[in-house]
């Protein structure tokens, strides 16, 4: 049987009394018991994470466990950069994530909508395949459990303009209509369902094979879930990892594959969201602040860019050039 959890409640003092017991240096004990109360002890965990000391994880010889001990050198000013730096990060993918957002309902709406107005509604206007495939041996297919959610996200709306349709028509909402209440979540997955050939044609606007389009929009719709939460951003694992395009697709985006942790972290992520925002708007200027956010790095101990991915070298891939 497992043990209850018996830990007390802390005072914002004693919190810091704390980390100092387990080898955290404090310079500015006031700055430090401040950022306490403004951001919190549980949020600022994950930030002092690469300072803990470990020890062998005797259930996986490669594993490691985290202690709550403080190697030496760590200091608490040192997590709350690193805290800001994801911070900006997290805005600065929210930036890109709203275009690339905003550029795929236009086009899904406009593929779908030539073939009928309620096309996302159908699975007959869709990939057959896909949109029919019984999720987990059960009765629901995966496009009527993408529907029921869809239509909550309509159903739950308060925007004006929602109630006056069901006011003055009888009929679902159209999907030109229809994709402006969905989140990003909602859009991929009716990508990965859409017909074959309105996949390609998408596709092939962003110079890419229907597979890869549909991995990298997986892939920041993962990482739009993290900034929305205000999770830990710098050095996540990325779960949905975005394929490694063709050199005829994407050339400057191959690099990706030459080491799994730029995949595997938010490098890779940061490659996507790069490429298509140029595709959408070539004259941002967001590639070249994603650049200058990650050479301006806090310097620290134990916490370096390699460990988002952004491994020696990589701001002289022609990506970032």
């Amino acid at each position: 049987m497992l043990p209850p959890y018996t830990k007390p409640h802390l005072s914002f003092a004693d919190q810091l009394a704390l980390l100092v017991q387990r080898g955290m240096a404090v310079t500015d004990p006031a700055k430090a018991t401040l950022h306490l109360q403004r951001i919190g002890y549980g949020r600022l965990t994950p930030y002092w994470q690469p300072f803990q000391d470990s020890i062998p994880d005797p259930a996986d010889p490669a594993g490691v466990i985290l202690t709550d001990q403080f190697r030496p050198g760590a200091e608490f000013r040192h997590a709350v950069d690193l805290y800001l730096f994801d911070k900006q990060l997290r805005l600065l993918f929210l930036d890109a994530i709203e275009r690339i957002e905003v550029a795929l309902r236009v086009e899904l709406a406009h593929a779908l909508g030539k073939r009928d107005p309620w096309a996302h509604r159908n699975a007959a206007f869709l990939d057959a395949h896909r949109a029919n495939r019984a999720i987990h041996g059960g009765n629901t297919t995966r496009h009527q459990s993408w529907l029921d959610k869809a239509d909550q996200s309509i159903t739950r709306s308060k925007e004006p303009w929602v109630a006056e349709f069901f006011k003055t028509y009888n009929s679902p909402v159209p999907i030109w209509m229809a994709v402006e209440l969905w989140d990003f979540g909602t859009l991929s997955w009716l990508l990965e369902m859409a017909h074959p050939n309105d996949r390609a044609a998408i596709a092939k606007h962003y110079g890419l094979l229907p597979n890869t389009l549909v991995s990298w929009i997986r892939t920041l719709a993962f990482v739009r879930n993290i900034c929305a939460h205000h999770s830990r951003l710098w050095n996540a694992g990325i779960i949905n990892q975005p394929l490694v395009p063709k050199p005829f697709e994407a050339v400057r985006v191959v690099h990706i594959g030459s080491d799994p942790e730029r995949r595997n972290r938010i490098y890779g992520a940061a490659v996507v969201a790069s490429y298509f925002v140029a595709r959408i708007n070539p004259g941002s200027s967001w590639p070249a602040r994603m650049k200058a956010h990650w050479q301006a790095f806090p310097v620290m101990p134990f916490a370096l860019p390699p460990q988002g991915g952004f491994l020696a070298g990589w701001d002289q891939e022609a990506m970032w050039a």
